[in-house]
């Protein structure tokens, strides 16, 4: 299931569509993105100086990653206010498309119905959405 993200990182501005992962577990939320999108927020090729090198286990092995705090997350739901939340972005070589941590999953106020299908609402809400494609 995927939703709509605005990302801001140090006055740049990405939208992005986003993969929601429950099995991505954080104690802080945070947003993994592709190079792709790192580019496209001026984060790469050079980081931050304050950027942290992390190896992060996965479903398929050891990875490792860059981990960059001072960005803000903002669902782009149709029909609904913004909700942006504080995050960290954590920069992979090795994805294809950017995922959401359950902490920031949680914190959006995302509520899945039905993965298979794509269905999900926000918190509070009766009305029920579909995934992006």
């Amino acid at each position: 299931m995927r939703v709509r993200l605005r990302v801001e990182y140090g006055g740049v501005v990405a939208e992005v569509v986003a993969l929601v992962n429950t099995g991505y577990e954080t104690d802080v939320p945070e947003l993994l993105i592709p190079i792709g999108v790192a580019e496209r927020l001026g984060l790469w090729p050079r980081l931050p100086d304050d950027t942290l090198v992390e190896t992060y286990r996965t479903a398929s092995g050891l990875m490792r990653v860059y981990r960059v705090r001072g960005a803000r997350a903002c669902l782009a739901a149709e029909g609904a206010e913004p909700r942006c939340v504080d995050s960290y972005l954590v920069v992979s070589e090795y994805v294809d498309e950017p995922l959401i941590s359950d902490q920031l999953t949680s914190r959006l106020g995302i509520v899945i119905e039905d993965p298979a299908q794509g269905l999900w609402r926000l918190r509070g809400e009766s009305r029920l959405r579909r995934s992006e494609a």
